[in-house]
């Protein structure tokens, strides 16, 4: 879900960099609105490459546990980084409900806290990826 919300925003932001003109010419001309969502993409991308590599681990038979947090973190980070840039792009219409920006906004920031907490995920590669001592 979080890797469709995150496509949902880059396309919606991509869109709308494309049609809104301000001073004869569209804003995603600028790097300010296009780097944002190009990173977005970027995150996504990876976290989408991710998912692919923790499917093949467990169709294998092989344990994908570090992969699996890998792919909720980034997943939920790229969303997030997806609807900020997002409404960024949008600018004040971004918090208008004919966009369905704002709503979406809102319902990406759980991916940071559920089903499991970014935190958690940290937690869980700190001990059990890297060997670090248990933090809690």
């Amino acid at each position: 879900e979080c890797i469709g919300d995150a496509k949902w925003f880059i396309n919606t932001a991509t869109n709308y960099a494309k049609e809104r003109s301000v001073f004869g010419r569209p804003i995603g001309q600028n790097q300010g609105i296009q780097f944002p969502i190009a990173k977005a993409y970027a995150q996504m991308r990876a976290a989408e490459l991710m998912l692919h590599e923790a499917i093949r681990l467990y169709e294998a038979g092989e344990n994908p546990g570090e992969e699996a947090n890998l792919v909720k973190m980034l997943a939920a980070d790229a969303s997030w980084a997806a609807a900020e840039a997002c409404l960024q792009t949008h600018g004040g219409f971004g918090f208008a409900e004919e966009y369905d920006v704002e709503r979406k906004f809102r319902e990406t920031r759980l991916y940071q806290v559920a089903p499991i907490s970014t935190n958690l995920i940290l937690s869980y590669l700190s001990e059990h990826v890297l060997g670090l001592p248990r933090s809690y």
